[in-house]
């Protein structure tokens, strides 16, 4: 849950995955080739990414994740509020006392979070208009997935 208006883009309820990697000399160059070989598998070609400073508290750095629109190819429509982007995923480095409250050394290992909604992802891979559909339960449009 979170407290925002309801959009055609953003819904104050929806579905997140999250995903964890940590090993030895695991760099921020790795998370984001991860996260840009990810969005390029899901949609089938090249995904351009961009980042932005966030905090999440626990992951030092912390970012926003954007890909250029997959409805509008980047030049502006009313799901990426004419910007171009659209935000996926929140991610960043694991902070070192998550590793020690882990039972792991942070001078040995060093890893990436990243969490991100279903729903959005869904939206833009199947080039659904609006997410509010999703919470709407017509199973009409629901069977077709």
């Amino acid at each position: 849950y979170r407290n925002e208006t309801i959009s055609s883009r953003s819904h104050v309820i929806f579905h997140q995955f999250d995903g964890i990697y940590i090993d030895r000399n695991v760099t921020f160059q790795d998370l984001l080739a991860t996260k840009e070989e990810f969005y390029s598998r899901l949609f089938g070609e090249r995904v351009e990414i961009r980042t932005r400073p966030s905090y999440f508290p626990f992951v030092e750095p912390g970012m926003e994740i954007d890909i250029r629109c997959t409805s509008c190819g980047g030049s502006g429509c009313s799901l990426c509020k004419h910007t171009g982007w659209l935000e996926v995923c929140g991610a960043g480095m694991i902070h070192p006392e998550v590793l020690k409250e882990g039972g792991l050394d942070p001078d040995e290992y060093s890893g990436f979070a990243w969490g991100g909604g279903i729903e959005r992802l869904c939206l833009l891979r199947h080039g659904i208009p609006d997410i509010r559909l999703f919470m709407e339960n017509d199973m009409r449009f629901l069977s077709q997935f």
